[in-house]
């Protein structure tokens, strides 16, 4: 049974947490969660939308949950059935035990049984943590991808392999910091070092006691997720095999680490666009929703309207034809003696 509920949205930076006390509220209405068992994991999920739309998974920055998504939800659920997890050890999905280690492929895992829960082809869309998700599963799905749509994603190592080192050890300076005080339950100066380096130390702060409470609550998932994410293997090489069409996302005021990295896999990635938002840093998802759901938005509809015009054109030639064809280059003249594919 759908359930209306009052939502905090946290800002993690920008103007609007430097002016305001308490967060914003979005008024949205929430369908009750699901749950799937991964790797003997209890998942919670959202699933909305028509049953027969086009899919798309969505995945969360570290310390968050499917909320951070409800916007782009309400926006697209009317057309697409959409597929949002609370990742491992957060929202409504199994706490993650204090000090346990991650495998790297834990929560691209997630996504991947959530793909083959969809039964077909997909978009996949990610935040920072869960873009480096999200990149990791396209690996595994290939063909079974539509589209790829990242923010930010922080794929940490590839930093170290494309031999862009200082910003690799600015970032590796922030790791240690969490893991450092995490391994000394010091569990508040690690959610400090975390939050101060990517959204500010005022803006911290600033931020309402019950929110920062959250993020101290989930910082050993977040430390785990660092650890976890030193040990991908993926090679530049890995990711130039993603033959997808894929948009990144990067935040103008960003940090040098993960505008390094949007740098790389725009190199790297054989079919990708790069999109900058003004004004934006790390947490645009959540500080500037409009600008990021719209671009999102477009990248995933302009590849559904590709393919219903590329229908069009086979069942045109069809009639003209009067048998079945597939079309391998829609710009060449149509003739019975052509072998077509799509």
């Amino acid at each position: 049974m759908p359930n209306t509920a009052e939502l905090p949205i946290f800002v993690g930076e920008g103007e609007a947490l430097a002016k305001a006390v308490e967060p914003p509220h979005l008024r949205v209405e929430q369908t009750q969660l699901r749950s799937l068992v991964v790797d003997g994991r209890r998942i919670a999920y959202q699933d909305v939308g028509p049953a027969a739309g086009p899919v798309i998974i969505l995945a969360h920055c570290s310390g968050g949950s499917h909320r951070e998504w409800a916007l782009l939800v309400e926006q697209l659920s009317g057309r697409y059935r959409i597929l949002v997890p609370d990742l491992i050890g957060y929202g409504a999905s199994e706490p993650w035990p204090a000090n346990a280690p991650l495998q790297p492929s834990a929560d691209a895992n997630v996504l991947i049984a959530l793909a083959a829960l969809a039964g077909g082809p997909v978009h996949l869309v990610g935040h920072s943590y869960g873009g480096a998700m999200a990149l990791e599963a396209a690996r595994v799905l290939g063909a079974r991808v539509k589209s790829l749509t990242l923010v930010e994603p922080v794929v940490f190592h590839l930093l170290h392999s494309t031999a862009r080192l200082s910003e690799w050890h600015e970032i590796h300076e922030l790791g240690e910091k969490i893991l450092t005080a995490m391994r000394m339950r010091r569990d508040r100066k690690a959610a400090a070092a975390f939050m101060t380096f990517w959204v500010g130390r005022l803006r911290w702060w600033l931020m309402p006691a019950r929110a920062r409470e959250r993020i101290v609550t989930t910082i050993g998932k977040v430390a785990a997720e660092f650890e976890a994410l030193r040990q991908l293997t993926a090679t530049p090489g890995d990711y130039g095999a993603i033959y997808v069409r894929a948009r990144l996302i990067v935040g103008q005021r960003t940090q040098r680490s993960a505008r390094a990295i949007v740098e790389e896999l725009l190199r790297i990635l054989p079919d990708a666009t790069v999109r900058e938002v003004a004004g934006a840093g790390h947490m645009s998802p959540i500080t500037h929703p409009e600008a990021i759901n719209s671009l999102i938005a477009t990248h995933i509809d302009s590849y559904e309207e590709d393919v219903a015009r590329r229908q069009r054109v086979r069942a045109t030639a069809e009639t003209i034809l009067g048998r079945p064809y597939s079309v391998r280059n829609a710009g060449r003249r149509i003739s019975k003696s052509d072998v077509w594919s799509i």
